[in-house]
C-alpha cells in the first residue's frame, strides 16, 4: 500500500423498508444498499468519492442497529454458546480421563463400554483421544 496508511470508518446502518440506511458520521457521509451484503462496500464508495480519495484507501467497520431488546438476546445467546463450547470442551476432558483411568485399571474396551453406556468404538477413541 506504498507506506500509506489506511483510514479507518465506522458505518452505522439501519433497515428502513427494504433499504439499508447508512450513516458515516466521521466522514460526515450517507448512502443506502438494497441488500446487507452491499452495506460494507457501498459505505467504502461513499467515503471515497466524498472526500476524494481512492477506495483502498478507506476500511469500513459496519455496525448494524437492531432494535435493543433483539441485540440483547442475540448477545445472551451468544453468551451462552461459549459457555456451552467450554462445558463440552471440559467435559469431553473428563471423559477421556475416566476411560483412560479404566483402561489402566484393567477394564476392557467392552466391560469400560458397558459400565459407562458407550459403544467400544467411542471408547477406543477417547482412550486415544489427545
Amino acid at each position: 500500500m506504498n507506506g500509506v496508511s489506511m483510514a479507518v470508518y465506522e458505518a452505522r446502518a439501519h433497515r428502513e423498508g427494504r433499504w439499508w440506511a447508512i450513516d458515516i458520521p466521521a466522514a460526515g457521509a450517507a448512502t443506502q444498499a438494497r441488500r446487507v451484503a452491499d452495506v460494507a462496500w457501498m459505505a467504502r464508495e461513499c467515503v471515497a468519492l466524498t472526500l476524494d480519495v481512492p477506495e483502498t484507501d478507506v476500511e469500513i467497520h459496519v455496525y448494524f442497529d437492531i432494535p435493543d431488546d433483539t441485540r440483547a438476546k442475540w448477545e445472551v445467546s451468544r453468551r451462552k454458546a461459549e459457555a456451552a463450547r467450554t462445558e463440552a470442551a471440559e467435559a469431553a476432558t473428563l471423559a477421556r480421563e475416566v476411560v483412560r483411568a479404566m483402561r489402566a485399571d484393567g477394564y476392557t474396551y467392552a466391560e469400560t463400554a458397558s459400565v459407562l453406556g458407550l459403544s467400544p468404538q467411542r471408547v477406543h477413541q477417547l482412550a486415544h483421544a489427545s
